[in-house]
């Protein structure tokens, strides 16, 4: 047979072969970047009041570099209390020295944060509504819902209710997660599973909040796979440094630093399929020493 002849029919075969694999290639090249991770972290001040720290907590800071080089890393939300004294120059200090994040962020105000409600929100409130200081956005398929636990003393109330409500109604069939934060453990009380999660201010915890009467209903009624982060532990000796646990589709995450001995923030993987995983990281010797975040066991 014909050299030539038979140069021609492998090129038949060859080019269609190849143009096959690429086209195999570059889709599953888009499906692999549909993936993505965040992080969540809580209590950025990190020492408690009485220490004279008015720049976020330094082994945090220390620890971006890592956090700029995490797979897939999209974006970072700090789960409240971001500043010991709600004073501009201080707020000045926590952007400038964030600076070095190569992704945005954004807050869950805190108390002390909202110890001056009107700079806070210009500084972290949602500019395309008025600078209020809850809001919602999508990413990749995902819902994300920003919470303020400060307007109505851990209760989600009024205005944030309705727009908690119309988020819900509006977009959570059409997601396949929806992630939530609140600085406060709204879901907190003193007798119920959660009873034994030591938080960092006890006396600050109201007697009781609207959360199993009201929200809970609204984030069991979705039907999605529901994260609801905190942030208010881990800034003392005698706060839980983290917690987990998950109850019918929603699952409970808190986590924060200032203890200088169990610091810890977290990253959130999500896969191209929307599965959900989690790192705990230690921010005090190897950064995984904490174990898995989903091996918590409730106190």
């Amino acid at each position: 047979m014909h050299a030539g002849y038979i140069h021609l029919q492998m090129k038949k075969f060859f080019y269609p072969a190849i143009a096959v694999l690429l086209l195999f290639s570059c889709r599953q090249e888009r499906r692999e970047s549909r993936a993505y991770s965040f992080f969540v972290a809580g209590h950025l001040y990190g020492k408690p009041w009485k220490y004279n720290n008015d720049r976020p907590h330094k082994p945090f800071v220390d620890y971006i570099p890592e956090i700029n080089s995490y797979p897939h890393i999209a974006f970072g939300i700090f789960t409240g209390d971001v500043v010991r004294k709600p004073e501009q120059s201080n707020f000045d200090t926590l952007v400038k020295d964030l600076s070095a994040l190569k992704v945005p962020w954004y807050v869950a105000p805190g108390n002390h944060d909202m110890g001056n409600r009107e700079l806070c929100e210009r500084y972290f409130g949602d500019s395309s509504h008025n600078y209020r200081p809850y809001r919602e956005f999508a990413y990749r398929d995902d819902l994300f819902i920003i919470l303020d636990g400060n307007l109505h003393h851990w209760n989600i109330k009024g205005k944030q209710l309705e727009f908690l409500k119309r988020t819900l109604q509006e977009k959570a069939g059409k997601s396949r997660n929806i992630f939530v934060f609140v600085h406060q453990l709204i879901f907190w009380d003193d007798d119920n599973e959660f009873k034994n999660i030591h938080l960092n201010w006890p006396p600050y915890t109201p007697d009781t909040t609207n959360y199993w009467g009201e929200v809970e209903p609204l984030l069991a009624a979705t039907n999605k796979p529901v994260y609801l982060f905190s942030g208010d532990l881990g800034a003392n000796k005698q706060a839980t440094p983290y917690m987990y646990f998950k109850k019918g589709n929603i699952t409970y995450i808190a986590s924060g630093m200032g203890n200088m001995k169990n610091d810890n923030f977290i990253f959130v993987n999500v896969n191209r399929d929307g599965k959900v995983t989690f790192d705990l990281i230690a921010l005090q010797g190897d950064p995984h020493r904490l174990g898995k975040l989903e091996d918590f066991t409730m106190p």
